[in-house]
């Protein structure tokens, strides 16, 4: 698939622009950082995955993808310290649709992209993630049980994968106070214009 090598190439751009980047040692910064380094990581293996045809893996990480990037984004900017200090002790008590209304509020984040990403997919994700009914039926052909992923679906994974994996690069570009950087990640998000 020539969306495989595109991203294979997208991840090693990226990588490379944000290695060695320092990023301030304080919790939250820290905290933040490890959350989208974690989304990129399952960018990565999404695609891995689909290069490989394991598909249903593939797919369950989306879920992981997307959760991660979005409470790295809440901790960054809507956390109180208090509510930092409680998921460091592995407590949050916000839904996870709240964390995205949180976000939304805020200026530059407040078009409504995220809550009309988790509104169109959000039982698919949980489907694919928890081996529900949606994972089960791309199981089956007519006479056999393997995987059956219809091409655009997964190409759909594929971009939407890329699209958090870059927005999650962009936003280590603004923990590091990369202004130049944060540019070219986003003329680079303009550039290949994911659907």
């Amino acid at each position: 698939m020539e969306s495989i090598s595109n991203s294979e190439r997208l991840i090693q751009w990226a990588d490379s622009k944000i290695d060695g980047l320092e990023v301030s040692s304080d919790d939250r910064p820290r905290i933040v950082a490890s959350c989208l380094d974690i989304a990129i990581e399952h960018q990565k293996a999404i695609i891995l995955l689909i290069a490989n045809k394991l598909y249903g893996s593939a797919f369950a990480l989306v879920r992981l993808l997307f959760e991660a990037y979005i409470r790295g984004l809440w901790l960054n900017y809507c956390a109180s310290d208090k509510e930092i200090d409680k998921f460091k002790k592995g407590k949050l008590d916000k839904e996870f649709g709240q964390l995205i209304k949180d976000i939304e509020n805020i200026d530059g984040y407040n078009v409504g992209v995220l809550s009309k990403a988790k509104q169109a997919g959000w039982k698919v994700m949980n489907s694919f993630t928890h081996s529900g009914f949606n994972q089960v039926v791309r199981r089956n052909t007519n006479s056999t049980i393997e995987p059956n992923y219809p091409v655009e679906e997964v190409e759909e994974a594929i971009n939407f994968a890329n699209a958090i994996g870059l927005l999650s690069y962009l936003e280590i570009s603004f923990l590091a106070k990369k202004n130049e950087l944060s540019i070219e990640i986003l003329k680079k998000i303009e550039e290949i214009k994911i659907p």
